[in-house]
């Protein structure tokens, strides 16, 4: 009896270690799969090598940041035949060019050769006495103006006296205010086709060390004739027409707090033109224009701008950036019955 009880159990002992082994086994086996189905994920692919297209998500920044550094846009790995030649001798390509203005001719570096231009300095006859740019001829703004608005005649007439021929190529400048850039449209409607404007004006000039004079150039009065272009000013007898265009944006350049107060229509865009400048009066850069501009403004349209003096400096942020633009100066808007006003 006793030795039948002892082989029952020893019995017992050798069926347990063999089912245990058995489960032994079998978890040997799943992790053993369990790892061939993970690695294909974590290397992206069965021989281990990296998949542009096979997320990591196990560690997925790792694999983002490594997918950025070897893959093209179309999910391949980029191998050193395939990467662009930029003729160094299969070195890694240049970053990508900087975004540039749609229209880089109308801005001038303080700091660049003013070689074939003729340098137009539209501040006061007093500060221009205290100095100016080498060869700058003097074209007060005030001179072209009359009840605060341009007065193409008068404009004509200034520019005639300092010399000025249609053919010429001028290069703006003023002080920390929107003046350089009422000259820029007060001359684009007279019809001169070459001009520049100092990006940042006189203070960014003598900041990039150019010389500051008080001799006055030896001018010959000219014969200079004005070629008005009337899409380029909305006039008082005109803005109904406008207005009733569908292909228009209105564009407010005043402060925000103005805007509040008083508005063109109740489909103008509060758009101050301090936001597209730096503290330094520099426009800011391309880039930086088009993100502000691109949010809101629809390039196939035309901007009609109004809020003068901010006008001016709006006007010519949009004609950098390649839109096409209208200004309506003055502030005798707010008479009109397209006026939406809080203040009764």
């Amino acid at each position: 009896m006793g030795q039948s009880k002892q082989r029952f159990i020893d019995g017992v002992h050798i069926k347990s270690s063999i089912v245990a082994g058995a489960i032994i086994f079998q978890l040997i086996l799943a992790v053993l799969n369990l790892n061939m189905i993970i690695s294909p994920v974590q290397a992206g692919t069965e021989d281990g090598s990296f998949c542009c297209t096979c997320p990591d998500y196990a560690n997925f920044d790792a694999w983002l940041a490594k997918k950025a550094q070897i893959c093209d846009n179309a999910g391949n790995i980029i191998t050193p035949a395939s990467k662009p030649s930029n003729g160094n001798g299969g070195k890694d390509a240049p970053a990508e060019k900087a975004i540039e203005y749609a229209e880089p001719q109308l801005i001038f570096s303080a700091g660049s050769k003013t070689d074939g231009t003729v340098i137009i300095d539209v501040r006061t006859p007093e500060e221009y006495a205290k100095g100016h740019l080498q060869g700058a001829r003097n074209l007060n703004w005030m001179d072209t103006q009359s009840k605060g608005n341009l007065n193409p005649a008068l404009m004509e007439l200034a520019l005639r006296k300092i010399g000025v021929n249609n053919s010429d190529h001028l290069l703006i400048y003023g002080g920390s205010d929107d003046m350089s850039s009422y000259i820029f449209w007060a001359l684009s409607y007279l019809g001169h086709k070459n001009l520049t404007k100092i990006d940042g004006g006189i203070d960014q000039a003598i900041n990039a060390g150019q010389p500051m004079v008080k001799s006055v150039p030896n001018l010959k009065e000219s014969n200079y004739t004005s070629h008005v272009v009337p899409s380029l000013l909305v006039t008082e007898n005109q803005l109904g027409k406008w207005l009733n265009r569908t292909d228009i944006q209105i564009l407010d350049a005043r402060d925000f707090s103005e805007y509040g107060l008083a508005k063109l229509t109740n489909a103008a865009l509060p758009l101050d033109a301090p936001k597209l400048y730096q503290d330094n009066f520099k426009i800011n850069d391309a880039k930086t224009l088009g993100d502000i501009l691109g949010r809101r403004l629809d390039k196939t349209k035309t901007q009609l701008v109004y809020g003068t003096p901010g006008a001016y400096s709006l006007f010519y942020a949009l004609e950098l950036m390649g839109y096409n633009v209208t200004l309506l100066e003055g502030s005798w808007w707010k008479d009109t019955k397209w006026a939406i006003s809080i203040v009764r």
